[in-house]
């Protein structure tokens, strides 16, 4: 297996992250500044949790949702559920209505198929998007992972106009061969009728 020599993974390893993941949001959060301390975390996708930790450490609380189960983390508050269904947003507003930051790292099931598995990713970080549109303050961030793709562009210019400052990432720590980089998104603008470009 290629990742066993993969230095993130190891350094996770040793580091006591659940996953290289980890990295990628410290990176993400020491270029942007999307945490700060005393912030409302919502993290979308979260399982096994290493964006979950982090934001921990950054000072966070943290509410994480997923399908899959997660081993506790203190200071996060874990949702089993499906973030494009209504009743996990009833889980997610029984915590809290309104927080600082939306994070979803989330990945569909990859089927090795690159048309399929873009367009499940542009699936997932829509769902994202709708929670983060309902739960993200004015001002909040937002963060998500997409596949590169066809209709990358398309989705990516209706989640800028919703946001002051707006800009496609690809930390270090995404892997070399990885199709994934990240919208980020600053400074939600609320209820506003977004801007046209």
């Amino acid at each position: 297996m290629k990742d066993r020599q993969d230095y993130y993974y190891w350094k996770a390893k040793k580091e006591g992250y659940r996953s290289r993941a980890a990295y990628k949001l410290k990176q993400i959060n020491a270029k942007f500044e999307i945490i700060k301390k005393g912030y409302h975390v919502l993290d979308l996708g979260a399982s096994p949790g290493g964006w979950s930790q982090v934001a921990v450490e950054l000072g966070a609380d943290v509410v994480a949702v997923d399908l899959n189960p997660m081993k506790p983390i203190e200071g996060v508050v874990f949702i089993k559920g499906d973030i494009t269904k209504e009743e996990t947003k009833e889980e997610i507003r029984k915590i809290r209505d309104k927080f600082d930051v939306v994070l979803c790292d989330a990945s569909p099931k990859i089927t090795g198929k690159w048309d399929l598995d873009h367009f499940l990713s542009m699936e997932l970080a829509k769902a994202a998007f709708d929670i983060a549109k309902e739960f993200l303050k004015p001002g909040g961030n937002f963060v998500v992972k997409l596949f590169q793709g066809a209709e990358l562009e398309e989705v990516v210019r209706e989640f800028k106009k919703y946001f002051r400052f707006k800009k496609l990432h690809a930390p270090p720590a995404s892997r070399k061969r990885s199709a994934e980089i990240y919208f980020i998104g600053k400074g939600f603008g609320g209820k506003f009728r977004p801007k046209r470009d």
